[in-house]
């Protein structure tokens, strides 16, 4: 090492040089053991999803969740009304589940049938393809811009996933959600107004998964981004509402509670919810218990939301911010639901520094394979959110001075 730095100081511009691949030894040295202990991931996530494809399919058939999608917008063709009525939608997927048509709902917001009717049109198969195919290839595109140079990486981590390969396998619509959401992120300091777009539309799409999404946006002080988001909500609303009438969103407003009353009675679903509301659920809280603890969590991930939202404008601390304080505050969220956390989990772990940052946020990422397990998924989202903190704070802490955080590609 001496002998390289004499002959660099005796060049013009010698010690600039050293400097520079000093800093960029610094760089892979810190940078490649993240990489490593992601790779070595990769063969444990493709046994776990051979694992959950044979699991998943000797218990139900293929895209099972996409049917209740797909039969409330088959209805909503000539029965609009009815597809808030879970006796008319269980009797309509029948012809598929047989005697197991039964607690199978169409639990969507009406704005959501402008995507499930047109589909409700086609045969279910060639609508579950379609769809699957379409919402996927979308959320790759947008996970794939968000670290370039590993994207490779970063999609089979994502894909590989327990909460992504099951979400995949029952056809669940949380990859269009997720494509909207974090674009909408990355777009957040180049071009707010469109950031708004996408983030009103993914709210619009699934409203719990977002609950955070106006206090993220408070912290960040991204105030045009807030204003056009619910403008964006707002058009969709409008517009579902001009095609099959006001009285279809009041129908929903009265339905969704006595959902989520059904859901947290039905101990199969109780076991799958990844929210602390199921652990709630599990515990047998209710009347001021079971406020006093919605108040505190959401309290938590509002707090949470807004103080990362305001210190990082790194992304990928943002993802997990603004997903993770939405699923320990809402009072719904299945165990696919994590797909939404595993872009900013594997970013974290390709993108921190220091030892301590990068075990963290390897914690964290395998939290989450956790999360789809019954009865400790709650925990495990908890743990999960703690690490992916705890993993933030680190990493401010051990990044060197000079180094800058890659930053999201999305145009």
């Amino acid at each position: 090492m001496d002998r390289i730095r004499s002959r660099l100081a005796v060049c013009p511009g010698g010690f600039v040089t050293f400097s520079t691949l000093r800093r960029a030894s610094l760089e892979n040295l810190l940078r490649e053991p993240g990489v490593r202990l992601a790779r070595y991931a990769v063969p444990i996530l493709i046994g776990g999803a051979v694992l959950q494809l044979v699991l998943k399919l000797s218990a139900a058939p293929l895209f099972m969740d996409f049917l209740a999608m797909w039969t409330g917008g088959h209805l909503a063709a000539s029965h609009p009304l009815s597809i808030y009525n879970p006796d008319v939608v269980d009797r309509a997927q029948a012809w598929l589940l047989g005697p197991a048509a039964h607690d199978r709902p169409f639990p969507y917001p009406p704005d959501t049938l402008l995507v499930f009717q047109p589909l409700g049109a086609l045969p279910f198969w060639t609508a579950a393809i379609v769809w699957m195919a379409v919402t996927v290839a979308v959320f790759c595109a947008v996970v794939a811009t968000l670290y370039p140079k590993g994207r490779g990486l970063v999609l089979t981590l994502t894909l590989l996933a327990p909460g992504a390969i099951w979400a995949m396998l029952s056809g669940q619509c949380v990859f269009l959600t997720g494509a909207l959401a974090i674009a909408g992120v990355a777009q957040l300091e180049r071009r707010p107004v469109l950031a708004g777009v996408l983030l009103g539309a993914a709210a619009a799409f699934k409203p719990t998964v977002l609950l955070m999404a106006p206090a993220a946006l408070i912290g960040g002080r991204h105030w045009r981004s807030l204003v056009v988001s619910g403008l964006s909500g707002l058009a969709f609303v409008a517009l579902s509402a001009l095609i099959w009438g006001p009285t279809l969103w009041l129908t929903w407003f009265a339905y969704a509670p006595r959902y989520l009353a059904a859901i947290t009675a039905n101990q199969a679903y109780v076991t799958a919810i990844v929210a602390p509301a199921g652990l709630a659920a599990q515990l047998g809280l209710s009347g001021f218990a079971l406020l006093a603890w919605r108040l505190a969590f959401t309290g938590a991930g509002c707090l949470a939301a807004i103080l990362v939202f305001r210190r990082s404008r790194a992304l990928w601390p943002r993802l997990t911010a603004l997903f993770g304080a939405s699923l320990i505050a809402t009072p719904y969220a299945m165990n696919y639901e994590t797909t939404l956390l595993l872009p900013g989990a594997v970013l974290a772990l390709l993108n921190v520094w220091g030892g301590r940052a990068r075990g963290l946020a390897f914690g964290a990422y395998w939290a989450l394979a956790f999360a789809g397990l019954p009865v400790v998924g709650p925990l495990a989202v908890l743990v999960y959110f703690a690490l992916a903190l705890a993993c933030g704070r680190a990493d401010e802490t051990e990044r060197p001075p000079s180094a800058v955080e890659v930053e999201p590609a999305v145009a």
